[in-house]
């Protein structure tokens, strides 16, 4: 596998997809992409039947490879869900009254990031928010300031150990190597959010199948993450159980006529519903299907605006609010968002890379085309800091430390 190539594959509850992506001249170049259902493999974001994932897996790889002309060996994983945590942490080391050094840097932020964390997790990200030095906040990059005391704000996300390690585990079975791990909606972020968004304050709400992920970026920093267990899959099942019909079929009514009451065109449009069992289909009122949609919608917002507030985020958001993920294509759901949000909100749709645009050119891309961003951007990262160290930064021992260089991102 060349070593300009990058493949981000997103692991769903509904669905893997994988993406190739081909460095030229510092760009990203979208080269290949396939996509396969999990066929029940996953639930909400947590891996439940491994040989159903592995073949979901392969599957898509085996598309992404043939549309792209390469045989992919290595990829960068997504992790999501319920399985991941997030919290801030604080840092101090003493500089002795000189210039800090990339030394020190990473000492401030291992001091950061010593704290308990129970046996059954792991850190994925340790993420850089800001420095201070002797009391002065908002400093980006701290090398070559003369100070006495440094400090670093961080946010940590850990993940369960088993969850990670059956995400691996799949990736392997499939023939493939986990290259990185990174958490799904710091991906989607880096798809489908501007740098000028992510510095003014901005909320990132990934409505998935399982789950529904909201990422909060303020000065171009991740500030908070908060994972609902409630995704478009629940959707699916309000309509099955309410018109009711198939969950395949309640599928593709949501897909084709569900909306929020906000914008229907024509509440007594007449909408076929095929039957259950054999059973006629009948014919209902699209009214009566948009106010399922509406209603479990309206809830899943408003839980996302309680969280908003309780992180304390509801005023400094300036640059709003963003929805991604497949679900967030139902047909006014941008506009109930802002309504309950109180706060601009657009859809996100995947930017920022070159060659297939318009086939990536959809929100339910928005994670896979980010892993590649979020790997090539970690890549080059790397290499500055390698570049400027005065000492190598070494790992020790374990499988988990042969992935730190992906569990550290000064970002």
């Amino acid at each position: 596998m060349p070593q300009d190539l990058i493949v981000g594959l997103d692991i769903g509850t509904t669905k893997i997809c994988a993406v190739v992506g081909e460095v030229r001249d510092r760009q990203v170049e979208i080269i290949g992409l396939g996509t396969a259902p999990t066929a029940g493999g996953l639930r909400k974001g947590v891996v439940v039947n491994i040989e159903n994932t592995v073949r979901s897996i392969r599957k898509a790889v085996e598309e992404a490879e043939t549309m792209a002309g390469c045989e992919i060996r290595t990829v960068f994983a997504g992790v999501g869900g319920g399985q991941t945590k997030g919290f801030n942490s604080h840092g101090i080391i003493a500089i002795k009254d000189r210039e800090v050094s990339q030394a020190d840097v990473e000492r401030v932020i291992d001091a950061a990031r010593t704290i308990a964390i129970p046996s059954d997790r792991e850190v994925i990200h340790t993420l850089v928010q800001d420095f201070m030095i002797d009391g002065q906040d908002g400093i980006k990059d701290p090398i070559g300031i003369h100070g006495v005391r440094l400090e670093c704000k961080v946010h940590i996300v850990t993940g369960a150990v088993t969850a990670l390690n059956n995400i691996i585990k799949c990736a392997n079975r499939a023939g493939l190597e986990v290259g990185g791990i990174a958490l799904q909606s710091l991906a989607s972020g880096e798809a489908v959010l501007t740098e000028e968004e992510k510095e003014l304050g901005v909320a990132l709400v990934d409505f998935g199948g399982g789950t529904t992920d909201l990422a909060i970026f303020s000065e171009n920093a991740l500030r908070h993450n908060f994972v609902l267990p409630v995704g478009g899959n629940n959707l699916t099942n309000d309509i099955a159980i309410g018109l009711p019909s198939s969950l395949q079929n309640a599928e593709e009514l949501k897909k084709h006529y569900g909306c929020c009451l906000n914008v229907i065109p024509d509440p007594q449009e007449l909408v076929e519903v095929p039957g259950l069992g054999g059973r006629k289909s009948k014919s209902l009122p699209r009214g009566k299907l948009s106010e399922i949609v509406h209603l479990r919608v309206a809830e899943i917002l408003n839980y996302v605006a309680k969280e908003i507030n309780r992180a304390g985020f509801a005023n400094p958001l300036i640059s709003g609010a963003v929805l991604t993920g497949g679900t967030s294509l139902v047909e006014g759901l941008p506009e109930l968002a802002e309504e309950i949000f109180n706060l601009p909100t657009r859809r996100g749709y995947p930017t920022g890379v070159g060659g297939l645009s318009d086939v990536i050119h959809d929100p339910a891309y928005a994670t896979a085309v980010g892993l590649v961003l979020y790997a090539h951007r970690t890549q080059q990262n790397q290499q500055r800091r390698r570049g400027r160290s005065s000492r190598p930064s070494g790992a020790s021992g374990g499988f988990w430390a042969r992935l730190k260089s992906w569990f550290r991102e000064v970002v």
